[in-house]
């Protein structure tokens, strides 16, 4: 087990000693001889055991004897910028030690930081798939990335399961051409159920190591379906709700009074808001936590949880990734979670090392609710999780990248080498002849492109196209919610609910509060 630590170099060893390792973990013990040997390696252990280092520690080492590098030398990518602060906090203290620098690019990160890291860049940069798309055809920094040694895929089964993923599988091909000797690829996940599949969607034409750490961890499910007792009723008249879900709300503050930290998972940014609005009916101090909250109130959220200035949080699928928000004792599942996968991820979250037990408890809702809890508890403790479905051949995304080689070269490109770089892609290694050439005459009667036979060329349009579709995320409007007490934004509204619900004086909740619209602008 030791043998790992001792093939990193000295400095590397210091640091492990300054911040109490002394034993590799399982991945750490596993991956890191594989990837100093330059190999690429797909990492799949339970959450809190030491992937993240598993990956960076001899990445970084090797970057940090390298006394010649320029540019950028490693490329951290991951699926959520909340993500992408809490590494950064995790790697400056790393970085004041070793001597490297480390910087976050995303779409929120300000002009001035941008132009000043186009002239310098970090040795390692922790970004985005959308920004990785964006800085890919920009002259100065294709020059920085040219010296890329390694890129780190963080959550990859959150990214291979859409269309994002897909997008990023193209750009690394991209940065692939870019960087004259390659690059090595780690990928990093807790749940996948199809690993040679996702070893192929991270590796695109070239071979990757799979390692597996099984889900050995301790963790201990519990099913509980509450029937309403006389108190119940007099909280349901409280709560304007009915006794049954009293009994439920009441079951759940007894098991967040009964521990320390406790994450309550839900489906739903709808029921997030009914959970956190009936807590605060009962004066909990439980607060809420999802995607339509400001980020401003998402931190809030999670630095209060980790001051343990509140002991519970309610939240979606926004928590269930590896964002840091300290120890959790305790995680509850409000209704079936649907998924294997999901309930692996988010019972993970408890315990968060592998010496610790993860607790979960799920809430049943009804008899069909309950029988769903059972069987994806069985499946669970069984090992069989959901495989991660991959969009193959997706016809928006080639267009885009297609438009993104156009920007990438010199002002045209070649048929062949478009289809050459889009076959590396695991999406695409199936693609026919046929469909490419539909979305190229597509483009061209777009104005999106220009063809001479075999050659493509940009036109004035191509630009705007490309940059103006750097998300894959499905776009929808969205309106904020402005306190007029002190002007603070509270939270966003979805443009369904704004088009079929929206009303002067209607009474709605975020943030788990009951607010009135006062006044409805552009």
């Amino acid at each position: 087990m030791q043998e790992a630590f001792t093939l990193l170099s000295q400095p590397l060893k210091g640091l492990l000693v300054e911040t109490g390792i002394s034993l590799p973990t399982p991945p750490q013990a596993e991956a890191i001889p594989i990837i100093i040997q330059g190999q690429n390696v797909l990492i799949i252990a339970p959450t809190g055991s030491g992937k993240t280092e598993a990956a960076l520690l001899p990445l970084i080492d090797r970057m940090v004897q390298d006394k010649d590098r320029q540019g950028i030398s490693l490329l951290y990518i991951t699926p959520l910028r909340a993500l992408n602060r809490d590494l950064l906090k995790r790697l400056q203290a790393w970085s004041a030690r070793l001597g490297f620098t480390v910087e976050v690019r995303h779409g929120d990160t300000p002009a001035a930081d941008r132009r000043r890291m186009a002239g310098k860049p970090p040795d390692l940069l922790i970004t985005t798939p959308e920004t990785l798309q964006a800085v890919l055809p920009g002259a100065r920094m294709r020059q920085h990335l040219r010296h890329v040694r390694a890129v780190v895929i963080d959550e990859v089964h959150e990214l291979a399961g859409d269309r994002r993923g897909v997008q990023l599988t193209v750009g690394l091909e991209r940065l692939r051409e870019v960087c004259p000797n390659g690059f090595q690829r780690v990928g990093l996940s807790a749940t996948v159920g199809n690993p040679d599949e996702i070893a192929h969607f991270l590796g695109g034409s070239e071979p990757v190591r799979i390692v597996q750490i099984p889900l050995s961890k301790d963790t201990h499910y519990k099913i509980e379906y509450p029937l309403p007792g006389e108190e119940d009723q007099e909280l349901a008249r409280r709560l304007y709700t009915a006794p049954e879900a009293a009994a439920r709300l009441a079951l759940v503050t007894d098991l967040v009074d009964a521990h320390d930290s406790t994450l309550i998972f839900v489906n739903s940014r709808v029921n997030a808001e009914m959970l956190g609005s009936k807590f605060n009916m009962m004066d909990q101090k439980i607060m809420v936590h999802h995607g339509s909250l400001p980020r401003e109130e998402r931190v809030r959220a999670e630095e209060s949880f980790k001051a343990r200035q509140i002991k519970g949080l309610v939240c979606t699928s926004t928590l269930e990734l590896g964002i840091d928000i300290g120890s959790v004792d305790l995680v509850v599942q409000y209704m079936s979670p649907r998924q294997v996968n999901s309930l692996v991820q988010r019972v993970g979250r408890s315990g968060h090392s592998l010496t610790r037990t993860s607790q979960g408890v799920l809430v049943s809702v009804s008899t069909e609710d309950l029988l769903e809890s059972i069987g994806v508890i069985e499946l669970a403790r069984e090992g069989r999780l959901e495989p991660t479905v991959i969009h193959h051949r997706s016809l928006d995304v080639l267009a885009h990248q297609i438009a993104g080689m156009l920007m990438d070269s010199e002002g045209s490109v070649s048929l062949n080498h478009v289809k050459l770089v889009l076959k590396r892609a695991f999406p695409y290694s199936q693609l026919e002849d046929t469909e490419l050439e539909n979305v190229v005459e597509f483009m061209k009667k777009m104005g999106y492109l220009k063809r001479d036979e075999g050659t493509l060329f940009r036109t004035s349009r191509t630009r705007l196209y490309y940059y103006e579709n750097l998300s894959m995320i499905p776009d929808e409007r969205r309106y904020s919610v402005i306190d007029l007490t002190n002007q603070q934004s509270v939270g966003i509204l979805g443009e369904e609910f704004m088009v079929e619900m929206a009303h002067v004086g209607l009474n709605f909740i975020v943030k788990g509060r009951v607010w009135q619209m006062k006044q409805i602008t552009d």
